[in-house]
């Protein structure tokens, strides 16, 4: 259990190792700030930022953080890595 403390205009980004393996979080802020620009729901949001972790998951010719952990550990790894991925995006409001 996390406890931290939020703002109205706040957004919340949970996911899977399968998310965070595959997109770097400059990538996953991209997707949100757009999504905001343009009002996209949260949900909308979330299958974003899951479809384009599919995307890049089966990318064999780009390094991902996966890859880049791998290498640091001493493996030979580059391109995404494929896992379960789920996301979901809250956006905190004021009550």
């Amino acid at each position: 259990v996390f406890h931290f403390p939020v703002a109205p205009g706040d957004v919340i980004v949970a996911g899977t190792d399968g998310l965070f393996d595959n997109l770097y979080n400059n990538e996953i802020s991209g997707v949100i700030v757009e999504a905001l620009r343009v009002g996209l729901e949260p949900q909308v949001a979330a299958q974003k930022i899951a479809a384009l972790a599919r995307q890049r998951a089966t990318d064999k010719n780009r390094q991902s953080p996966f890859a880049a952990a791998a290498q640091e550990a001493g493996y030979r790894y580059y391109g995404g890595k494929l896992d379960d991925i789920t996301v979901v995006v809250s956006y905190v409001k004021s009550a």
